[in-house]
């Protein structure tokens, strides 16, 4: 294939959410995460998984941080950077009092830049939108939850939802591109001259 017929580029990301970090430690059995990727509609995955569900874990020494190390891996197609793909994590924990419940979301833009790239996201959650709503969260230990939480992604609706943060989730991740600057797209690091 001629250079001139590139009409496509691929990104691959390869990596793992390492883990989870609540600073006042965390009063839960287990934890688990699920992860979902969202992209734009010129974006087509070609292979990997776009969603997941972790293993139940817990806190080890540190009361504050709890370990996952799941494995994200895909590669993606497109025609254009427009959509550009975003990990949506979802913090979840089982216990005996309140069964299933949320602990969290967090959003993460793929790196754009090739490489190995550490990042971290905070954890938000919903809040309700009446003192009753409140009264009710903390009286059943349910907290609100989105439907979708991929509209962390769009950004359409989210003026209104009333959020509050509390701790953040780590991601490591390597992204490798092909045929990328043949279409004219410079995702290279820069390069800094001493």
């Amino acid at each position: 294939m001629k250079e001139s017929e590139v009409t496509k580029f691929l990104v691959s990301f390869n990596g793992n959410i390492e883990y989870v970090i609540f600073p006042a430690g965390i009063f839960d059995e287990q934890l688990y995460i699920q992860f979902e990727v969202v992209w734009g509609i010129d974006w087509d995955p070609k292979s990997g998984l776009c969603t997941g569900t972790s293993q139940m874990a817990r806190p080890g020494s540190d009361p504050e941080k709890v370990i996952f190390n799941m494995p994200v891996e895909m590669v993606l197609g497109s025609t254009n950077v427009f959509g550009w793909p975003q990990l949506v994590v979802t913090v979840r924990a089982k216990n005996f009092f309140s069964g299933d419940t949320l602990r969290g979301y967090a959003l993460f833009l793929l790196p754009p830049v090739a490489g190995t790239h550490e990042m971290t996201a905070p954890l938000v959650k919903p809040r309700s939108a009446t003192m009753l709503g409140e009264w009710l969260a903390w009286l059943t230990g349910r907290q609100p939850e989105l439907v979708d939480p991929r509209m962390l992604a769009t950004g359409k609706e989210n003026y209104l939802l009333r959020t509050e943060s509390y701790g953040h989730v780590r991601l490591k991740m390597t992204m490798v591109s092909k045929d990328l600057r043949k279409l004219g797209y410079d995702n290279m690091a820069p390069v800094l001259k001493m």
